[in-house]
C-alpha cells in the first residue's frame, strides 16, 4: 500500500495551458454506429445544456427547439443532453424535441450516429432535491427503473448518465438503491447505456457504491453501469486520476474504490473552453492507453442556456476547432 494522497483536483488550483495553432477540419458528422450496442470504441461525448428548473425561461417545460452548433456535429459523437430534474423525472420538452431530429439532416438536428445520452442530476440538483424520493427504497428505485426504461423507444435514445453528487449522493442507502435501479434498468432493456461520473478522487458514496457494485469480479456485467466519468476538468489533469479507478485494488490501504475499472470503460474529463492543444493532448493519450474517451463540461447550443461562460465550448472558435480534430483522430483508430 502507500500513503493516502493529498492533492485533490476538484480543490486544484487551475493550470496554465499551452494553447498550439489547429486547423478547421471540414468532414464527415461522427464515427458509425457501432454494429452491437454500447459505446464507441472512442468517446467524443459533450455535456449540452438544454434545461435548468433553477434558470427562468430554461424549465424542462420551456417552449422551444434546441439547435446544434456545427463542430457539435462533426467534433462529438456522443451528446450528454443536461439535465434531467430527479425530483420531477420529467423528460424536458427541449430533449424531446433535439432527440427527434437525430438522423433527419434538418439544420441543427443530431447527426444519425450519434448517441443521445439524457443525464439526470448534477451539482444544483443533487443539492436540492435531498434525498432523491426514488433512491430512498428499492421499491422505488425499481419503480423508477421500469419508467426509464420505456425512455429508449420512446425517445430514441441510448442512455442515461447518473450525475448523483454531494447532498443526494452522500444519503445512507443512496448508492445500494441507485445499484438496484441499474440492476431494474438493465434487466428491461440490456442496450440502455448507463455512464457514472466521479470525481478525481472518490468523495461520493453513491458513486463509489456504484463502481464497486458493478465492477466487483462477481458482478454481472451485463447488469451493471457502462462507464466511468471522471469530474476533472482543468488542462490534462485527469489523466493523473485515471489510476484511482483503473488500479484501485492497487492503492494504498481503506482507499474508497475497491475494483480495477478497465481504461477502456473510463472517460477523461475535459474543460469545453480548453485549448486545442490540451483537446488533442487527452486525445492521443486515450488513444495510446486504450481510455474509452472523453467527455467535455461544457457545450450550449445555439441561443441556448449557458453556465459560466468561460467554460463553454462554443463560446471559443479554437477550442471547437480542437474537438473535431480530437474526433478526426478517434475516427482514425477505432
Amino acid at each position: 500500500t502507500t500513503a493516502a494522497p493529498t492533492d485533490d483536483p476538484t480543490t486544484a488550483a487551475p493550470t496554465e495551458e499551452t494553447t498550439t495553432a489547429a486547423s478547421t477540419i471540414t468532414s464527415k458528422p461522427t464515427s458509425p454506429r457501432p454494429p452491437s450496442p454500447g459505446f464507441p470504441k472512442k468517446v467524443l461525448g459533450l455535456y449540452i445544456l438544454l434545461a435548468d428548473d433553477y434558470e427562468e425561461g430554461w424549465e424542462s417545460d420551456a417552449d422551444w427547439s434546441p439547435k446544434l452548433f456545427e463542430y457539435q456535429q462533426l467534433g462529438a459523437n456522443v451528446l450528454f443532453f443536461t439535465f434531467i430534474n430527479p425530483g420531477t423525472m420529467q423528460v424536458p420538452l427541449a430533449f424531446e424535441r433535439l432527440a427527434a431530429t437525430r438522423g433527419t439532416g434538418a439544420e441543427g438536428a443530431v447527426p444519425a450516429d450519434t448517441l443521445i445520452i439524457f443525464a439526470i442530476g448534477g451539482y444544483a440538483y443533487s443539492l436540492d432535491p435531498n434525498p432523491w424520493e426514488w433512491l430512498t427504497s428499492r421499491s422505488a428505485a425499481e419503480a423508477m427503473a421500469e419508467t426509464v426504461a420505456t425512455w429508449k423507444s420512446k425517445y430514441g435514445i441510448d442512455g442515461i448518465d447518473m450525475d448523483i453528487e454531494e447532498g443526494a449522493g452522500s444519503q445512507t442507502g443512496a448508492g445500494e438503491n441507485l445499484l438496484h435501479f441499474i440492476h431494474k434498468l438493465k434487466s428491461l432493456e440490456p442496450d440502455m447505456l448507463v455512464s457514472q461520473p466521479t470525481y478525481g478522487y472518490p468523495q461520493i458514496q453513491a458513486e463509489i457504491d456504484v463502481i464497486n457494485g458493478g465492477w466487483d469480479p462477481s458482478a454481472n456485467r451485463d447488469l451493471e453501469a457502462d462507464s466511468v466519468g471522471l469530474m476533472v476538468y482543468e488542462g490534462t489533469q485527469a489523466l493523473q486520476y485515471v489510476k484511482n479507478y483503473a488500479e484501485g485494488t492497487s492503492q494504498w490501504e481503506g482507499f474508497p474504490i475497491h475494483v480495477d475499472v478497465p481504461r477502456s470503460e473510463i472517460l477523461l474529463g475535459c474543460k469545453g473552453s480548453s485549448s486545442p492543444g490540451t483537446i488533442v493532448q487527452l486525445a492521443e493519450a486515450a488513444i495510446k492507453d486504450d481510455i474509452l474517451g472523453i467527455m467535455v463540461w461544457y457545450a450550449s447550443v445555439v441561443d441556448g442556456l449557458k453556465y459560466q461562460v468561460s467554460w463553454d465550448s462554443s463560446g471559443s472558435m479554437t477550442s471547437q476547432e480542437g474537438y473535431v480534430e480530437a474526433m478526426e483522430l478517434f475516427r482514425q483508430n477505432m
